[in-house]
């Protein structure tokens, strides 16, 4: 990857920005953005596009970020790795992200809701189900 392949890289993760865009923010002929963006897909560099998805208009007017511990010892007797465990949260509806962390809590999940009451269904219905979840902390989104 060489200066070029990091700027393209740069400018394409900050958001989404058109090819011609490109091109003239760069100072090159389209072609050499079309070629490039092919060899860093190709390469794995660029994994994959995806929108930007504003909740609000779909109906679900809250953010949260829970942060989750683990049971360490029921994930051992079930034998479930935290892998696993945030594979099975990102799988409930309303999880929108979510990754391991270090510190004194194990996960953190963003989840979107309509409102308190749904978040509230979501923590104690879907998350609550969940083996080998010790506690949550939720923290809602101002803005």
């Amino acid at each position: 990857m060489d200066q070029l392949d990091e700027e393209i890289v740069n400018l394409v993760d900050a958001g989404t920005i058109k090819y011609t865009a490109l091109a003239k923010r760069l100072g090159i002929p389209i072609s050499t953005v079309h070629m490039r963006m092919k060899k860093l897909e190709d390469a794995g560099v660029i994994r994959y596009y995806r929108g930007e998805i504003d909740w609000r208009k779909t109906g679900l007017n809250l953010s949260a970020y829970i942060l989750i511990s683990i049971d360490v010892d029921t994930l051992k007797r079930i034998k479930k790795t935290q892998e696993k465990l945030l594979k099975e949260l990102l799988a409930v509806p309303f999880v929108r992200e979510g990754c391991i962390v270090t510190g004194e809590d194990d996960l953190l999940i963003k989840v979107v809701a309509k409102d308190t009451t749904d978040l509230r269904d979501i923590i104690l219905g879907n998350l609550g189900q969940i083996e080998g979840i010790s506690k949550s902390k939720t923290m809602i989104v101002l803005d």
